[in-house]
């Protein structure tokens, strides 16, 4: 009995661990993220008639704050190098394809953003892992009018063997 428990335990040590999860390397934020996110900012209120400005590249969203907003819904501890990681993962620039979406986007440069003080501009990061659920992945969205007071989200994305799919958009608090 003792030799077989010590040959299981050995061979568990031994296991090699599967390679952490690596964040989507799209070329672009496909259009169904964008339609789930327009259905909750419908759902919100705050799509609710036109187009909705939008920024037309993934921009620097992951930093102290929002990564603090997602840590709220961590379902257990984190490794401080996945943070970083995860950080690093979100904060690269990608463009967003509006075309063939369901919602009426109306892409932005991020150039511009001041032009837009007075109106409601989303902004998404590109996708990351999350850190505090390391077999998930996700986009942070900030809308915000004027650039005051943001609303932040969380568009979960579940991996499926090689694939993503579009899990919850969750209200991140802050």
């Amino acid at each position: 009995m003792r030799i077989a428990l010590l040959l299981l335990l050995t061979a568990c040590a031994t296991t090699p661990k599967a390679p952490p999860l690596a964040a989507p390397q799209w070329d672009v934020v496909p259009p169904a993220v964008l339609d789930v996110l327009c259905s909750r900012l419908q759902m919100d209120a705050i799509a609710t008639t036109g187009s909705l400005a939008i920024v037309d590249t993934t921009r620097p969203l992951a930093n102290q704050q929002s990564l603090s907003a997602l840590s709220v819904m961590a379902r257990g501890r984190v490794k401080g190098e996945r943070i970083g990681t995860s950080a690093a993962e979100a904060n690269r620039a990608i463009p967003l394809m509006t075309t063939g979406t369901a919602c009426p986007w109306r892409p932005i440069r991020v150039e511009d953003l001041q032009r837009y003080r007075d109106e409601m501009v989303v902004e998404l990061s590109a996708p990351a892992i999350n850190p505090f659920s390391p077999k998930e992945g996700g986009l942070f969205v900030r809308v915000a009018l004027g650039g005051e007071n943001p609303s932040w989200y969380w568009v979960e994305l579940v991996h499926h063997g090689d694939r993503w799919s579009i899990g919850f958009v969750h209200v991140l608090v802050q």
